[in-house]
């Protein structure tokens, strides 16, 4: 039997995202997220986070943006 590990996508409302480094671990993804997507940056993605896509055939993260502050 051979195992094959499945790319990564990431999803910050409602853009889905290519994982930017494919062999990196979560960490260097999500600093590199986080230069693009400033609005993630006081996030974090865990392992525990990827739920298979609908088609399985990729791993989906999902990124919790916090909520937006307003003055008043």
């Amino acid at each position: 039997m051979e195992f094959k590990k499945l790319p990564r996508k990431f999803k910050i409302g409602a853009m889905l995202l290519e994982d930017p480094v494919p062999t990196g671990d979560l960490n260097q993804v999500h600093e590199i997220l986080a230069t693009q997507y400033p609005m993630i940056r006081h996030t974090h993605i865990f392992e525990s986070d990827a739920v298979l896509s609908g088609c399985g055939t990729y791993l989906e993260y999902s990124i919790k943006l916090p909520p937006a502050k307003t003055n008043g």
